[in-house]
């Protein structure tokens, strides 16, 4: 484990002497490099770690307690000094303000900033009376424009978790940087997974300071009257008609066409997994007059060995605070990530703690695979009602609400049901057979659409239906704030539903919301990777039912 040791100077801002002190303290891995840098109290001190990136106007700074990297805002009233651009956290000898911090009167400040005259100070009083009334009209005017802006967007941005752990990696800062000097396009691509939603999303506030606006359906968009950037998240040209097609460049041209010269325009494109980069490349390079204003920002590959390092630590510190980050921080340079992205992985791993006892390096390299276990085991299980809550929040927009129950959730819990006696183990099993197949208690099979299982099936009793009794229900670490977390966890529920129960899956989803993800065994190519695809494969037969309902 790396040790912080304290020393009596201060770091040096020159480079020679910070090279000699670095040749000095002897690091021995190319992982864990040399730093000079404070902790949280202040303390100068060197230890071999793995660097981060920082961000402009922060400075890194040493966590005693979980024996990491921060970055902390750079407090300095000089703020010149501050950096300015990106930069690793090895360097920070560049910055002098990030390693001359002390403690005057309780505060911390920086000592560049202790020296001052009275003239001084009658002259930033003046100064901060002036900035203080400006930003205060700044905020009115800002307030009143953002509540407009809520009413006009808020129906189309499904916003997650407020709270949810969002690290700025490098692709982050790259993107920003592009979009900010002129960028017109950005595209995302990634493992299923990789935070291109999210990334998009703060990007886009980043640039904007607003709230981004997200573009489900290009053909339903109106260009002619908007003229502020968007996120665009479907797929682009994949499973798309040459008609479909002409219509997104049409909609695209009207978009840039419209906008006036004098306001900064830009698309960030959230391209689906299977997306192929030429052809979008092809695609959007008639909207722009130069293709230096098209980028493409890869988030599976451009993850620093700091970024996932800091990303696990989000994560970690969010969901397992009471946990040691050490006996854990190696998952950040295992596995392979073929198949999920590396911050669902530590989603997953953070957020539940049947992942962590199988182990960090096993679970990071077959994510799906222990995935799809744990759910199959919980519909096997006396948990198989929680599994059924997965279930149903999978149909239901990945929503719960315990005060508003809809016949849809009653139909799906009452099915786990008989009239029989429940103490009985034989009735028990029978009975958690029949549920999940939607058989009823009389032998014949249940119609679990909406509204029906009131007629077809026994009435639950009445503290069976209590807020408390669906609260239970909820499956923890996975739901937040009544929503269920990552489509990943959608996705690997309806695979194991469907895998037992492929008729009900037909009868509760659209086929067209399925095709993408079911398909008929020995028709995927085997690739190599170690882990299973998030795909749901049928037999022949089934494969036949499902065409056939796809061209009703």
């Amino acid at each position: 484990e790396a040790m912080f040791k304290v020393r009596e100077k201060r770091c040096s801002f020159n480079k020679t002497v910070y090279e000699e002190d670095r040749d000095s303290f002897n690091c021995r891995s190319s992982i864990n490099v040399y730093h000079c840098i404070q902790n949280e109290r202040n303390r100068s001190g060197e230890i071999c770690i793995q660097p981060v990136w920082v961000q402009p106007n922060y400075c890194p700074e040493y966590n005693t307690g979980a024996n990491t990297l921060d970055t902390v805002p750079c407090n300095v009233s000089t703020t010149g000094s501050c950096p300015r651009a990106l930069f690793l956290s090895n360097e920070v000898y560049k910055y002098p303000v990030c390693l001359n911090k002390t403690f005057t009167g309780g505060k911390e400040v920086s000592k560049e900033s202790t020296s001052s005259t009275p003239g001084i100070y009658i002259g930033i009083a003046v100064s901060l009376f002036i900035l203080t009334a400006f930003i205060s009209i700044c905020i009115i005017v800002f307030c009143f424009r953002r509540k407009r802006q809520y009413r006009r967007v808020d129906v189309e941005i499904p916003l997650l978790d407020e709270n949810e752990p969002f690290y700025k990696t490098s692709a982050y800062y790259e993107g920003v940087t592009f979009l900010g000097n002129g960028g017109k396009i950005l595209c995302l691509e990634g493992l299923w997974g990789s935070g291109k939603r999210s990334t998009a999303k703060q990007v886009y506030m980043a640039v904007t300071n607003s709230t981004p606006i997200i573009i489900s359906d290009l053909l339903a968009f109106d260009a002619r009257k908007h003229y502020k950037p968007i996120i665009v998240s479907q797929a682009l040209l994949t499973g798309k008609s040459h008609e479909e097609m002409e219509h997104f460049k049409e909609k695209i041209l009207i978009f840039f066409k419209n906008t006036p010269s004098s306001k900064k325009v830009f698309i960030i494109l959230i391209l689906k997994e299977n997306e192929d980069r030429e052809a979008v490349f092809e695609f959007v390079k008639s909207f722009v007059t130069q293709e230096k204003d098209i980028k493409f920002l890869d988030l599976s590959n451009s993850l620093t060995r700091g970024d996932r390092t800091q990303i696990l630590s989000s994560q970690f510190e969010r969901f397992c605070p009471n946990k040691d980050f050490s006996k854990i921080e190696n998952l950040a340079l295992k596995g392979n990530d073929n198949s999920l992205g590396y911050p669902e992985i530590c989603a997953l791993f953070c957020r539940c703690n049947h992942f962590q006892t199988v182990g960090p390096s096993v679970f990071c390299n077959q994510p799906l695979r222990y995935l799809k276990s744990y759910l199959e085991n919980m519909h096997q299980s006396d948990d198989n009602k929680k599994f059924l809550m997965f279930v149903y929040m999978s149909l239901d927009h990945m929503v719960i609400n315990v005060n508003n129950q809809n016949d849809m959730l009653s139909g799906i819990l009452e099915s786990c049901n008989c009239t029989c006696d429940p103490t009985s183990k034989e009735t028990k099993v029978e009975t958690e057979q029949n549920e999940l197949s939607g058989i009823d208690s009389t032998g014949e099979r249940g119609n679990i659409e909406q509204g029906s299982f009131s007629r077809n099936l026994p009435k639950l009793k009445k503290h069976y239906k209590s807020k408390e009794y669906i609260t239970s229900l909820i499956p923890e670490g996975f739901v937040i704030a009544d929503r269920l977390q990552h489509d990943v966890i959608k996705r690997m529920t309806l695979i194991v539903y469907g895998t037992y129960h492929f008729d009900k899956l037909l009868e509760l989803f659209k086929p067209e919301e399925l095709k993408a993800w079911v398909k008929e065994k020995g028709m995927i190519p085997d690739v190599g990777l170690d882990d299973i695809k998030p795909v749901l494969e049928i037999d022949r037969e089934q494969w036949r039912q499902f065409q056939a309902k796809l061209s009703y």
